[in-house]
């Protein structure tokens, strides 16, 4: 058996030196001569309302879409920040005669997707489906661009997702750090500086949507690309047939300001507890009809267009400060900014800058090598190319060219226009718009790193709600201490001896948990034996908890399971049980540190350091003198997490004024509770630990 084995194997490896021989001997293939890149065929009609119209025939793909491009997008918000995204993603959440859901079942049904988004400088529309589906996908289409309907309760659904956003942001300081230096480098009032927030969306209505979609959606305001395997005589007919009565309107001026940049400098965001560092680092560019504009976005490729640019060489291959550093130039209409930057260790924030800038600066300083330009021409022109593998892209390029105002030519000659470009191109581009002097420079990090960022230039604090803190130093000076402030709130509350009668509280609550645009009714239950003894049980469709607290054990139960809490877990469970408005009265005897900033917006504001340095943010309404919200920071695994706590509806109960109403908010979900309290009624000792 294993002489056999021997033998074949002999046999084997003879066999493959033959074959090995044998290639060795036969001539090498030569490559093929490159061919010429041909930008595919495409016809371009006119419907009879003066609709344009571009068909892009690609017989070999089963279905057939329509795009549709609008100018405006959130160009024309205005005052109305965010109302071209929450007009448009409302469009398809009702229309004609079907509601969200019918329009949802009817695509699912066939395989279909519509789609409605705002842009910057425009909106686009699209539709797809196999092409024995598409006239009823068409329907459906058409419905969304000419009847939507503007549900009220959609639209109540949408405003809580974007809140939400807006809320899950703060965690995201790579996205909150883009915002501020999209602030800093177009200036505040621009188009494309607006930033949405709670406020801008809550002042929201229906009548905005509506008025919005008057202003972009009719048909002098739009261009058609049809895409796939359609018989071009019906599918004019069928476009005609759709849009005959579409109304030309009146369009809206799209009269967009010049840039106004604010300072160069560091814009930073302190963050305690920060683990990494974001940095985004801005410049601002030029318009996308300037002769300069190929140049500053291949020199966006050649910083960080892919694995062979210069910041995933330096930054990421070399000294390993980051896994995914970035760099591009925008793609608007009438201004545009250059960005480079990533997340990095908290403790290579300065180090990560000095090399992203010397890369930049080695572009005009140095000169980039003429093989570095070639792989990145190459990188470029290849995935441009490879784009046309889908008819979209190709339809995207057309529709493009027609709203930018470029000859189509353009278009057709983007990689020759690509190759033409120099090394002395992206210098002169470097030197002109991204020297250092000229650039805005964001960084996300910890406080105590402010020091070492100052030799980039002039420090501009923000909040991670994107304010400036030297506006809200701004606030009006008032002629009370910290001290004085807090007895007028102890006065407010009651006064002390009031609040050190209440021995129990017992708070039943109806409980809204909001969270990702989904809300969730419950109930909940707290009982507060002061100073160290709680339950709580929370109810909700989704999900129970309970939790007891004796003083000296605690435990939670989700589900069948009981768990108790040790060490760290057991610490944060008995700071629960503080009250923190009752706290507030009680603190000074804790020794704890107090600044008044001062009034503003109707509200005074404190902040409180505790013991062990954590910040605590007060607003007093500043005719009651009672707390209106209290803002700070938790330290978890997933890295510093911000939370606020807003309340309202005083009421007075056994001589202590309390909220009725709490909503306790951070980046992931909104807890509002609806409560009755109850000051003293007795408990017993088993109340606060589990039943065996």
């Amino acid at each position: 058996m294993n002489k056999l084995k021997l033998l074949l194997g002999i046999v084997l490896l003879a066999f493959i030196g033959n074959i090995v021989v044998t290639n060795a001997q036969m001539p090498k293939p030569e490559p093929t001569a490159p061919k010429d890149f041909v930008f595919p065929n495409y016809k371009t009609v006119v419907l009879s309302n003066g609709i344009k119209v571009f068909l892009i025939k690609d017989a070999e793909q089963p279905t057939l879409s329509i795009r549709m491009v609008f100018s405006g997008g959130a160009n024309l918000d205005g005052k109305k920040t965010g109302v071209a995204e929450i007009t448009t993603s409302l469009m398809s959440k009702g229309a004609g005669k079907l509601d969200a859901l019918a329009i949802a079942e009817q695509l699912d049904g066939i395989g279909a997707g519509v789609g409605v988004s705002a842009g910057q400088d425009m909106v686009v529309a699209s539709g797809s489906s196999l092409v024995k589906h598409f006239d009823k996908m068409f329907d459906i289409f058409a419905d969304i661009i000419l009847r939507p309907k503007f549900p009220k309760d959609e639209f109540e659904k949408l405003i809580q997702q974007s809140i939400s956003g807006v809320k899950m942001r703060k965690s995201n300081s790579d996205q909150i750090v883009s915002m501020l230096t999209s602030v800093a480098t177009y200036g505040k009032d621009h188009p494309y500086a607006q930033i949405e927030t709670e406020e801008t969306y809550k002042a929201l209505t229906t009548d905005d949507c509506k008025a919005y979609y008057k202003s972009v959606f009719m048909p002098n305001n739009v261009t058609i690309s049809i895409i796939g395997d359609y018989n071009e005589k019906d599918i004019i007919k069928s476009l005609e047939n759709k849009f005959k009565d579409w109304q030309k309107g009146q369009r809206t001026s799209m009269d967009i300001p010049e840039p106004k940049p604010m300072q160069p400098g560091v814009y930073m965001i302190p963050r305690p507890g920060s683990k990494q560092a974001s940095i985004v680092i801005s410049g601002l560019t030029v318009p996308r009809n300037h002769p300069d504009y190929l140049a500053v976005r291949l020199t966006g490729a050649v910083m960080g267009g892919g694995f062979g640019s210069k910041l995933f060489r330096s930054i990421r291959e070399k000294y390993s400060f980051t896994y995914s550093p970035f760099a591009s130039n925008s793609g608007n209409k009438f201004a545009n900014r250059f960005m480079a930057g990533s997340e990095v260790k908290i403790d290579k924030t300065d180090s990560s800058l000095i090399v992203i800038l010397d890369d930049l600066k080695s572009l005009y300083n140095d000169g980039l090598s003429e093989d570095e330009l070639a792989r990145t021409k190459k990188t470029v022109i290849g995935g441009y190319q490879m784009g046309f593998e889908s008819s979209g892209f190709v339809a995207s390029l057309i529709q493009n060219a027609d709203f930018y105002g470029e000859d189509i030519e353009t278009i057709k000659n983007y990689p020759r226009r690509v190759q033409a470009i120099t090394t002395l191109d992206i210098a002169k581009v470097t030197e002109k718009y991204l020297k250092q002097n000229k650039l805005f420079i964001g960084v996300v990090t910890l406080p105590e790193q402010e020091e070492e960022l100052k030799k980039y230039g002039n420090i501009y604090k923000y909040t991670l709600d994107l304010e400036s803190e030297d506006e809200i130093a701004k606030a009006t000076p008032v002629n009370y201490t910290a001290n004085e402030l807090l007895q007028k709130f102890e006065t407010a509350m009651g006064g002390l001896d009031a609040i050190n009668s209440v021995k129990t509280m017992k708070v039943e609550s109806r409980v809204k948990l909001q969270a990702q645009g989904q809300i969730l009714d419950g109930n909940a239950v707290q009982i507060t034996e002061f100073p160290d003894k709680s339950y709580s049980f929370i109810n909700t469709p989704a999900f129970q908890q309970a939790s007891w607290i004796n003083g000296v054990k605690a435990w939670v139960k989700q589900g069948p399971e009981t768990t108790e809490l040790t060490g760290e877990e057991f610490q944060q469970a008995l700071e629960q049980v503080k009250d923190p408005l009752f706290e507030l009265v009680m603190a000074p005897l804790e020794g704890f540190k107090y600044d008044l900033i001062g009034e503003k917006d109707g509200f005074v504001k404190l902040k409180v350091t505790d013991k062990k340095g954590e910040v605590e943010t007060y607003l007093f309404d500043k005719s009651t003198f009672l707390v209106s919200k209290i803002q700070q920071t938790a330290t978890t695994p997933q890295g510093p997490m911000d939370i606020t706590i807003t309340y309202s509806e005083y009421e007075t109960i056994k001589g202590v004024k309390y909220p009725m109403r709490s909503e306790m908010s951070n980046p992931y979900y909104s807890l509002i509770s609806e409560s009755v309290i109850y000051f003293n009624d007795p408990v017993t000792p088993d109340t606060f630990q589990p039943k065996q």
